[in-house]
């Protein structure tokens, strides 16, 4: 986990170590050392009651050990029951990797979440263990792969799991409280954050001290969000609030571009919000990045694609290099990328890309699109979303 220093950070991101400049300007007295006391007297702020929050009031053991294995629904897939790992722990929650699928799709969960059972739990229930969303072999070799990652491993014991709580009988949080939330661009972080706006049965989740680039809509009882102390009490490392300026300039000092970037499970679930609910910002907070300045964005109305060049400014794509997608990974593409490939594919479903621009879909999130999803979530007609789905079909066979 990130430990925060005078200047310096640590991010642990993919099971990588980043190291990243914290801004000069970030407020001293919370650098390393924030304490909520200080801070709610100092901002004049109260707490939202422990009451308001579908978490215990005393929080779960956290028993578990990597590699221990258990059933866990699929994040992206929520019908289906999935093998999953432990790959890693933090306070009450679990880092989890569904088996056969890869490290990009990690989640998180807590211990008494009711979407994570013990091995054995879906058969006992008349049910069948699924391959993940995006499994990397044949489905038919489901059977047997599911035989041999189950053989000798660790199985999580009954009695490390919890009864999820309850939720409350309704919305009982108020504009201004102060609460620990989730990170969802960096599910891995923990930090202060105040409700923001109240709104029949969801609340507006927004971190203090980074200007809406973070914030998120959440129902009431969503299992992201804490009361106050929720990190002290469960041993978790709880961020200190950011600072204002907006954009990233790498570590070594050297300005660079930047690209929004999800991940593949917040690409698909913010879609949902990002229709109704608009951002202030499209800033993300990337290890290897400090803020300093606002990003210009890309014009709207050029066919175009940009890409920085190695000297670090940027140029723009002709004809000729937009031809050289082919030759690479489609995960890796750019939100403008997938508008070209979607171009490029059926000139009939060009005047559909900007809704991926509108949608965020970068390549990661492109791969794990359905056609129900793009009906549902993105609006389009049902001819257009199957022939969508033709075409990101014969991407992930790699027939593009």
């Amino acid at each position: 986990m990130r430990k925060p220093g005078p200047q310096k950070a640590i991010d642990w991101k993919d099971g990588k170590k980043h190291k990243y400049s914290r801004p000069s300007e970030s407020p001293s007295q919370y650098q390393g050392h924030f304490t909520w006391e200080k801070y709610l007297k100092e901002t004049c702020a109260i707490p939202a009651p422990a009451h308001c929050f579908k978490q215990s009031y005393t929080p779960p053991a956290n028993e578990f050990k990597i590699s221990m294995k258990l059933e866990a629904q699929d994040p992206r897939n929520t019908t289906s029951t999935c093998i999953a790992t432990v790959v890693g722990l933090t306070g009450a929650r679990l880092r989890l990797r569904l088996d056969g699928s890869d490290n990009k799709n990690d989640f998180w969960r807590l211990v008494d979440s009711a979407e994570i059972q013990p091995i054995g739990n879906c058969e006992k229930n008349g049910g069948m263990l699924q391959p993940p969303l995006g499994f990397r072999l044949n489905a038919s070799s489901w059977p047997m792969f599911l035989l041999k990652t189950l053989n000798g491993a660790e199985m999580a014991p009954v009695r490390i799991f919890h009864k999820e709580p309850p939720s409350p009988s309704q919305n009982f949080f108020k504009t201004g409280m102060k609460l620990e939330a989730v990170d969802r661009k960096n599910p891995h972080f923990i930090c202060p954050a105040t409700i923001g706006e109240v709104r029949g049965s969801e609340v507006l989740i927004t971190f203090d001290g980074w200007r809406g680039a973070f914030d998120y809509w959440c129902r009431y009882d969503s299992r992201d969000i804490f009361p106050v102390g929720w990190c002290s009490l469960t041993g978790d490392n709880l961020q200190p609030p950011g600072t204002k300026g907006e954009t990233f300039v790498l570590g070594d000092g050297l300005p660079g571009p930047l690209e929004p970037r999800l991940d593949p499970m917040d690409s698909a679930l913010n879609s949902v919000n990002s229709s109704s609910h608009s951002r202030s910002s499209r800033d993300c907070r990337l290890p290897g990045y400090r803020h300093l300045h606002q990003p210009s964005s890309l014009s709207q109305g050029t066919s175009a694609l940009r890409r920085p060049s190695s000297g670090g400014s940027d140029r723009y794509l002709g004809p000729r290099d937009v031809s050289r997608l082919s030759g690479r990974d489609p995960s890796s593409w750019s939100v403008e990328e997938v508008m070209q490939f979607i171009r490029e594919s059926d000139p009939q479903l060009g005047p559909h890309a900007d809704l991926f621009r509108k949608h965020e879909i970068d390549g990661k999130a492109l791969l794990l699109l359905r056609s129900d999803m793009m009906m549902k979530y993105m609006g389009l007609k049902l001819g257009p979303a199957l022939k969508l789905t033709y075409h990101i079909d014969k991407l992930k066979q790699g027939k593009f």
